[in-house]
C-alpha cells in the first residue's frame, strides 16, 4: 500500500449491470470528514464482498499460504462454534520477488507471459492459497460448520507494461506491448486461462467473483481498460481496483469499467503522515462513491504509534458511517493478522478482539439481507 452512507453504498453497487498489497504509500490532504448517512438498509446481491481480505500470494518472498495461516482469516472460535471473518479473498501480486514486476514501478523487468503463467499455477498450488482456503472451509463443513453465504475470490490481472517488446507467442505472433491490441489481448489470455484453471479446480466452498487491476493509478492503462473491463464483465465477471490517495483517474473509475473501487487512505505508513490524510481520504471516497480500505501492518506489534493509527482508522471509519454501510478492503501488509492473531500481548490481543467484533457484526448484517 501496497477505501460511507447506505445512499452512497447504493450508488457504489449499482454501478455494474451485471453486477478492492497494495504498495504505494503516495497521498495528498484533504480536511473535511464524511457524515453518517441512517437511509434504510436494502437487501444485498448475490456477489456482495463485505470484508475482502489482502492476500499477498505468488512472490516468492511470500507466505505460502497453508490452511493453518489462512485460518485466522476464515473464522475464530467460539464457545458454540465459530464466528466469520473475512468474506472476500483478493489474492494479490505486484512481484515475483525474481526481478520481475506486474505492474509498473516495482522491479527492474516486466513480467511476460512465462511469469504471468507462473502467478497462476502459483494462485491455483495444490495445498496452499485457492486450495487451501478451500480445504479449511471443508474441514468446517464436515462438522457442519458453513457460512451462509460461499466465500468469495479475486484474482490480480497483471498490467501489460508498455515497454515490454516480447510478453511471448499468443496464436502464432509475439505480442509487443507497444500495441494496444496487444495489451488487451494479453490480458485475455491470462483471463480465460484463470478461468479455465478455475473451473477445473472443482473448489466446492469458494467462488470467483473477478478481478483485480493491481496498477493503483491509470496512467499505464486508461486507453485499454474498458475493454478489459467489458471482456472481464462478458465472462460474468467483474473488474476491482484499489488506488492509492491522489492516484491518476481515481475519481473517474467507474468510466474506466470498474465496478467497485476501494480508496487507500495510506495514512498509517508514516508515522509522520497528519491525520487530515485519513479524513481526506474518507471525504475523497465519499465524493467519489468508493469504498474504503483499512490498513496497517505488523509495526504495530511493537511501535505504539503504529498501534494508534490502526485505532485512528477504526475510529474515523465509525464516525464516517462506513462499517455500517461500506465494503472494506483490508490491507495488512503480508500476514500481520496473522501474527497478530497469534500473540498473548493483552494490547495486541485488544487490537485484533475489537477489529473482529466489527467484522463479524458485518458479516451477521451481510448474511441477515
Amino acid at each position: 500500500m501496497k477505501k460511507l452512507s447506505l445512499l452512497f453504498t447504493t450508488l457504489v453497487l449499482m454501478t455494474s449491470t451485471v453486477l478492492l498489497g497494495t504498495s504505494c504509500q503516495k497521498v495528498y490532504t484533504e480536511t473535511s470528514v464524511a457524515k453518517k448517512d441512517t437511509t434504510t438498509a436494502q437487501p444485498l446481491p448475490a456477489w456482495y464482498i463485505s470484508d475482502l481480505a489482502l492476500i499477498y500470494q505468488g512472490g516468492i518472498q511470500r507466505l505460502p499460504w497453508t490452511k493453518d495461516q489462512l485460518i485466522p482469516y476464515i473464522y475464530r472460535k467460539t464457545n458454540t462454534g465459530v464466528d466469520w471473518l473475512f468474506d472476500g479473498f483478493l489474492f494479490i501480486e505486484f512481484k515475483d520477488g525474481m526481478g520481475h514486476e506486474y505492474a509498473e514501478g516495482y522491479e527492474p523487468l516486466p513480467a511476460g507471459k512465462t511469469e504471468w503463467q507462473w502467478l497462476l499455477d502459483r494462485n491455483f498450488e495444490n495445498g496452499k492459497a485457492l486450495h487451501a482456503l478451500d480445504d479449511v472451509l471443508d474441514s468446517l463443513a464436515q462438522l457442519n460448520i458453513t457460512p451462509k453465504r460461499k466465500r468469495k475470490v479475486v484474482l490480480t490481472l497483471p498490467e501489460p507494461i508498455r515497454t515490454l517488446s516480447n510478453w511471448g507467442d499468443l496464436n502464432g505472433r509475439t505480442l509487443n506491448f507497444a500495441n494496444t491490441a496487444d495489451r488487451e489481448a494479453a490480458c485475455a489470455w491470462y483471463i480465460e486461462t484463470a478461468l479455465a484453471k478455475w473451473q477445473a479446480a472443482n473448489f466446492k466452498h469458494i467462488e470467483l467473483m473477478g478481478f483485480y487491476w493491481v496498477a493503483e493509478q491509470n496512467t499505464g492503462a486508461v486507453e485499454i481498460l474498458p475493454t478489459v473491463a467489458a471482456n472481464i464483465h462478458s465472462k460474468q465477471q467483474r473488474f476491482y481496483w484499489i488506488p492509492y490517495y491522489g492516484a491518476a483517474g481515481a475519481a473517474n473509475w467507474k468510466s474506466m469499467g470498474f465496478d467497485i473501487a476501494y480508496q487507500q487512505p495510506n495514512y498509517f505508513f508514516d508515522l509522520s503522515s497528519p491525520y487530515s490524510i485519513l479524513t481526506g481520504a474518507i471525504n475523497f471516497a465519499q465524493k467519489n462513491k468508493m469504498a474504503l480500505e483499512m490498513e496497517f501492518d505488523d509495526r504495530l506489534m511493537n511501535q505504539a504509534g503504529y498501534r494508534q493509527k490502526y485505532t485512528d482508522y477504526i475510529n474515523e471509519f465509525t464516525k464516517a458511517g462506513a462499517w455500517n454501510n461500506l465494503p472494506v478492503a483490508y490491507y495488512e501488509g503480508g500476514g500481520a493478522w496473522l501474527t497478530m492473531s497469534l500473540s498473548t500481548d493483552p494490547e495486541i490481543k485488544g487490537l485484533v478482539k475489537r477489529l473482529s467484533d466489527i467484522i463479524v457484526t458485518r458479516q451477521t448484517a451481510a448474511d441477515q439481507r
